[in-house]
């Protein structure tokens, strides 16, 4: 198998219906939304795509459409991603739709896919490959996945002497039966009816700058480029969830935080340490309240060179 994605979808109903429909993209609809997903980050028009050959782009390009009831989104950064996480701001831009994100990666045997509801609910989440098992399994099983849940699709060894495989089902065959049932095309599975040919789907371009910001977390991989949605959405995981938090802007200039309890910070505290481009310019305050971080991360972001009326620590580290 070599069936790989890397996709975001957000449709005013359902999906399978409005992609036949996906034959001429909004391109000035598709720049803006391509704007908001990506704010403040230089971004350079490269040559369209397809649904076809864009579902798993290389890192540093980003696929996407607009379309009458359809968004498709294509970018690295959504490969082989779990569900939780997903940036913030890339789920609130679905608002008011039903969004639908599917992974797999046929290198890894992975795969997760997720449906969130129009309000914003998660309907289903699933994240699994077999070096870890089960990641993520959050929701009712949809109907797709009964018979791989109830063993009907056991993965067969190629020698006798081979390790029983460790899940019930191969990943990418589910993951095929995912992306035919809730997105309404295959890669390598049994094309679903009235599949439209992928390769009709167009899909424009686009070449990432460098970020300005990277949003790095304890637990799940770094942000490039994080809007302050994500920002705030992150800090406020801090202590349940996450147990540090930094915005880095390069050249030793950051801004980090992390929750009481662990790495020498007192319980129920919250540190935040700021760095202003070496070992003479490190910072450091307590806060109490969570509320008080956000405060000050949003204050770092919209002007890093100011500290507010909080008193900081120097320390040399």
């Amino acid at each position: 198998m070599g069936a790989k994605t890397a996709l975001l979808i957000y449709a005013e109903g359902d999906a399978r219906r409005a992609l036949p429909d996906a034959l001429q993209l909004d391109r000035a609809a598709t720049d803006a939304l391509v704007a908001r997903l990506l704010p403040g980050l230089d971004v350079v028009p490269v040559g369209d795509g397809s649904l076809d050959s864009a579902v798993n782009p290389p890192a540093g390009l980003l696929y996407a459409g607009v379309f009458p009831g359809l968004t498709i989104i294509c970018d690295a950064d959504l490969g082989e991603i779990r569900p939780a996480d997903l940036r913030p701001s890339w789920l609130a831009e679905g608002s008011g739709r039903r969004v639908i994100l599917h992974s797999m990666h046929s290198g890894s045997d992975f795969l997760g896919f997720a449906v969130w509801t129009a309000d914003g609910t998660q309907e289903r989440a699933l994240c699994l490959n077999p070096a870890r098992g089960i990641v993520e399994d959050h929701g009712n099983r949809l109907p797709f996945e009964q018979s791989y849940w109830a063993g009907r699709h056991p993965v067969e060894p190629d020698d006798e002497d081979d390790e029983p495989y460790p899940l019930p089902f191969h990943p990418l065959d589910l993951g095929e039966e995912a992306l035919a049932a809730l997105c309404g095309f295959a890669i390598e599975g049994t094309p679903p009816d009235g599949m439209p040919d992928p390769d009709l789907v167009p899909l424009a371009g686009y070449r990432r700058g460098a970020p300005k910001l990277t949003l790095e977390r304890s637990h799940g991989r770094p942000i490039p480029q994080p809007s302050a949605l994500d920002v705030e959405s992150q800090v406020q995981r801090l202590g349940d969830g996450l147990d540090y938090l930094i915005v880095d802007r390069g050249g030793e200039h950051y801004l980090q935080a992390a929750a009481g309890g662990r790495h020498d910070v007192p319980a129920r505290k919250f540190q935040v340490e700021r760095r202003e481009g070496g070992p003479d310019r490190h910072f450091r305050c307590e806060v109490d309240a969570l509320e008080e971080v956000a405060q000050i991360f949003r204050g770092y972001l919209e002007d890093p060179d100011d500290r507010g009326d909080r008193t900081w620590e120097q320390i040399w580290l």
